[in-house]
């Protein structure tokens, strides 16, 4: 299924056809959003194997090029790890855990990027960085000297949206996990056409204790250089952290948490085109073919995740927890955060409250993509998700969508760039 965006100026049919027989042939890729370097190249060889032995070694010609490029860089990630902790291994295993951290939560695409990047202003906090979650085996030793090296490859902005990046901007540490060779539904990207991998570790139901502890064990391993490096409290973002709270609340019971809801009407096209962008992207065969699966595949995660986390919040400390609301939080981003602090104990606002100021003023011009959906995937997406839609408040909004006259057609999917 297409996704839900104005369509692009129509393409002459004989040029059409010649695009078509290309991508059949596999010899243009498909780059939805924009291109974007591969994450794999933090993987160990060995990791990096077995994800290719995963998706049988099915690359398309149109991505040998940059698969090729992996084999330059990869092999150094091992003799680097073994070098940082050779240096570091001692000081982090022996460091203190005394600041407890805090998780900004939510669903994919439900406002979590904004609060971790006004989180990041703050000088008395830290955060793992795009360098530390794309090479979390020797970080400790390389960030600040091999980041120009990776930095050339990098987009100015994310290929779903208009966030700038950077390897020093702050990243989900499910990428690191996903570095890590821990399972992840991120390992989806790099094989889309064989569908969804590892959904099970969106909330770890279903998974052996074994693999649970083996995904903590890694966790920790990875926090632990976070604090050796950062020194500071640090603010986490993953959104499917939402649904780990077994898990997650006994490694840190002391932890804050931030848990972000949004009308699902708004999340559900708007985490449609972030798949799409980073299935193109950073797929190893190309096109990524996903049509077939991908709205199914959003709304059965969407219900899974919101279902553990409603199951589960009470694990949190009453104290330890807010729930804000997307729509009320970007009414004033500045008093909706010197309100987090103050109920969660964070600390002294006023010490980030200028930085945030100008964080908020230089992303003036951001623009929101708006999204029409049909009212048959309107109506499935409200009987899927009633729960949370009724206990955050956005039954009246569904309910207006509902009533608004659709036609039961998709808009045609913008052109890929």
């Amino acid at each position: 299924m297409p996704d839900y965006e104005v369509m692009a100026p129509a393409e002459d049919g004989n040029k059409r056809r010649k695009r078509h027989k290309k991508k059949k042939l596999g010899l243009t890729v498909e780059r939805y959003g924009g291109r974007l370097v591969y994450v794999w190249f933090g993987m160990r060889f060995m990791t990096l194997m077995r994800l290719f032995w995963r998706g049988r070694f099915s690359f398309t010609l149109n991505c040998i090029p940059d698969t090729a490029a992996l084999f330059l860089w990869v092999p150094w990630n091992t003799p680097l790890l073994w070098i940082s902790e050779a240096l570091y291994k001692r000081k982090a295993e022996s460091l203190p855990l005394d600041q407890p951290p805090v998780f900004v939560v939510g669903h994919w695409r439900s406002g979590t990027t904004l609060m971790h990047d006004l989180f990041s202003e703050d000088p008395n906090l830290a955060y793992p960085t795009t360098y530390e979650c794309f090479f979390p085996h020797h970080f400790l030793l390389t960030e600040g000297t091999l980041d120009p090296l990776f930095s050339v490859l990098l987009p100015k902005h994310r290929p779903q949206d208009d966030v700038p990046v950077g390897f020093d901007r702050p990243q989900e540490e499910e990428f690191a996990m996903l570095m890590l060779g821990q399972g992840s539904p991120l390992k989806t990207m790099a094989w889309p056409r064989r569908g969804p991998v590892d959904t099970d570790y969106v909330d770890f139901k279903g998974l052996p204790e074994k693999e649970v502890n083996r995904w903590a064990k890694a966790y920790m391993w990875f926090y632990r250089r976070l604090m050796l490096k950062h020194k500071k409290p640090l603010v986490m973002k993953t959104p499917p952290n939402a649904a780990r709270l077994k898990v997650l609340t006994k490694l840190f019971p002391d932890a804050r948490w931030v848990f972000i809801a949004r009308n699902p009407l708004k999340v559900f096209p708007s985490t449609i085109k972030l798949w799409r962008a980073l299935y193109s992207a950073q797929g190893l065969h190309n096109p990524p073919y996903i049509d077939g699966w991908l709205d199914d595949y959003v709304l059965d995660v969407y219900e899974r995740f919101t279902t553990a986390y409603e199951r589960d919040r009470h694990l949190v400390p009453e104290e330890n927890l807010v729930e804000i609301r997307y729509e009320d939080f970007v009414k004033d981003p500045l008093e909706s955060m010197r309100d987090l602090y103050a109920q969660l104990r964070i600390g002294e606002f006023d010490e980030a409250e200028g930085r945030m100021r100008a964080f908020l003023d230089d992303r003036s011009d951001h623009k929101v993509s708006s999204y029409k959906m049909p009212k048959a995937l309107t109506k499935r997406i409200a009987d899927r998700l009633k729960p949370f839609i009724d206990r955050f408040g956005y039954s009246e909004a569904v309910d207006a969508a509902l009533a608004e006259p659709h036609t039961d057609k998709r808009a045609p999917q913008k052109a890929a760039s």
